[in-house]
């Protein structure tokens, strides 16, 4: 199953069962329009089905707009490789945007006692995970990665 398929699913677990099938027919389904719109995109990203884009202002509830929009855009750029760009970055929130000092203390708050000087030398020496970001010649992480540092290194063997 794609990865834009796996995350639409992650909200919305009741409508798998109208996905897995190989052949459904969303309209004639006891489901809300909201509900067929995102099983036609999930089939969409599973069966390159025909969707119209024009649904997901039409049907889909709007605090869901911005899931879907995330989902196309994993699907593009993650499952198919169709894009060739790099994928924009969007921050949903600028707390999940950590500069050297926010990583440092990330991984202390996590049990990962590194100040931000050790940090700053890790960094130097590609000891850390690539930057997301730089901004004005500084490197800024996204809290997933840093949990995702934190992860692999309390799982390495010393």
């Amino acid at each position: 199953m794609k990865t834009a398929t796996e995350n639409l699913l992650n909200n919305f677990p009741t409508l798998k069962p109208y996905v897995e099938k190989e052949e459904i027919h969303p309209e004639e389904l006891a489901v809300s329009p909201h509900e067929q719109t995102v099983i036609e995109l999930a089939r969409f990203f599973e069966y390159e089905e025909p969707f119209q884009l024009e649904k997901l202002f039409s049907n889909l509830d709007p605090s869901w707009i911005p899931l879907a929009l995330e989902e196309l855009q994993t699907y593009f750029y993650e499952d198919t490789y169709l894009a060739k760009t790099p994928k924009p970055l969007i921050i949903k929130d600028p707390a999940d945007l950590l500069s050297q000092k926010g990583f440092a203390d990330f991984l202390s708050e996590n049990g990962l006692s590194i100040d931000v000087k050790k940090l700053h030398m890790y960094w130097k020496r590609g000891k850390l995970p690539e930057e997301t970001v730089t901004i004005g010649g500084k490197p800024y992480w996204l809290r997933e990665t840093a949990q995702q540092y934190i992860t692999d290194k309390q799982g390495a063997p010393d």
